[in-house]
């Protein structure tokens, strides 16, 4: 709990069959007394696919980022093409591609977020350090610049509220003088529609990284945090901390969120251990002796999709818990196989699949009850 006491510190600075209900919970739409009678129900996704993109050699994806489930339409970003594709939901054919590498109106120099806020598409480029706002079709309606604020030199868009505010990172880059594992200090902060600060609302401690004067690494069971907006609420995840602490747009903890999982860690294995790289400068028992709680959290429509640690996960199979917008545990789903969850609508999800070649497809799939 101890990452959790941290946040604290500084940011205090109707019955229905269960099938609807579980496509209601998804789509953030269930009331208290439904939420109740979902708390332990489980669901799958399933094995078929209803269509599958990214399997024709001439139509590859390559790095998917995020995605967006509409009436008709499923909407794929994607980093290496700078670009939102456009897919017919029922059938997966191509409709259109908007975005392209560049500077100009609608182009991208690095497309690291989509957002689906009420009838807009936000995106966020790293490299431009902006935000474009599209209407559902992909036409650009506006570009917002996002400037870092105080001493920090590093801004990252980590969602959009409902009003259209942003919640902004902030980091200090830099180079280490010596080699050293280090995990850096970042604030949060809220911008307004239009990119004016608005004022800071904390620190969090980022993810944990080799530096050094030559280089900077990443290595596996590395302890990482990710911040996630989630209607008018955004929560902080430590992966190697069970308790998930929540916030108001303000910055007030709000609660922390009932772990899903164990709470004792499990420590790794000697296979774990082994595949440790050896990092110049650093003492083996300064890296990680412990699997983390949680993969990469992200908001999945009107929820919050947190993954259980795959190397946790019986079978080699993916499990999330889901939690409403408020918080609360509406259930946990299941696959045979390891996926990322991209987007949600009623009853589909559409899936990331990535192959032994690194291969990537985007899948639409159902989710049925168990």
């Amino acid at each position: 709990m101890k990452a959790v006491r941290w946040a604290r510190a500084v940011h205090c600075l109707r019955r229905a069959p269960l099938a609807t209900l579980l496509a209601a919970s998804l789509a953030g739409q269930l009331s208290a007394a439904d939420r109740g009678l979902l708390h332990q129900l489980h669901a799958r996704i399933a094995d078929t696919s209803l269509f599958t993109i990214g399997d024709d050699p001439n139509e590859p994806l390559h790095g998917v980022i995020g995605a967006v489930l509409t009436d008709d339409a499923l909407i794929i970003a994607e980093e290496s093409t700078h670009s939102l594709r456009f897919h017919d939901r029922t059938t997966g054919r191509l409709i259109r591609a908007v975005g392209q590498k560049g500077e100009g109106p609608g182009d991208y120099g690095n497309l690291d977020l989509l957002q689906a806020v009420g009838d807009r598409l936000y995106t966020f480029d790293s490299w431009l350090m902006r935000v474009t706002v599209r209407d559902r079709a992909g036409e650009v309606e506006r570009t917002v610049r996002i400037q870092p604020w105080g001493d920090y030199n590093v801004a990252e868009v980590e969602g959009i509220f409902p009003d259209g505010s942003m919640l902004v990172s902030g980091l200090v880059f830099g180079w280490a003088d010596r080699p050293t594992i280090q995990r850096d200090e970042r604030g949060l902060s809220r911008y307004d529609a239009d990119g004016n600060f608005i004022g800071a609302l904390g620190r969090y401690p980022g993810y944990e990284y080799y530096s050094s004067p030559e280089s900077k690494r990443i290595y596996p069971y590395r302890r990482e945090t990710f911040v996630v907006v989630v209607g008018d609420r955004y929560h902080i995840v430590d992966n190697k901390d069970p308790a998930i602490a929540t916030f108001d747009a303000a910055g007030r903890l709000i609660r922390e969120l009932p772990p899903d999982v164990p709470t004792e860690p499990t420590r790794l294995t000697r296979a774990g251990r082994d595949s440790l790289p050896e990092l110049d400068g650093v003492d083996r028992d300064d890296l990680p002796r412990y699997y983390p709680f949680y993969g990469r959290t992200q908001a999945v429509g009107e929820s919050l999709w947190v993954p259980h640690y795959r190397g946790l996960v019986p079978d080699g199979g993916s499990a999330w818990s889901v939690y409403s917008p408020e918080g609360d545990h509406v259930g946990r789903v299941i696959a045979s196989e390891r996926l990322r969850v991209l987007a949600v609508d009623r009853n589909v999800v559409a899936v990331l699949r990535v192959d032994e070649l690194d291969v990537q497809t985007v899948e639409l799939r159902r989710i049925v009850r168990r």
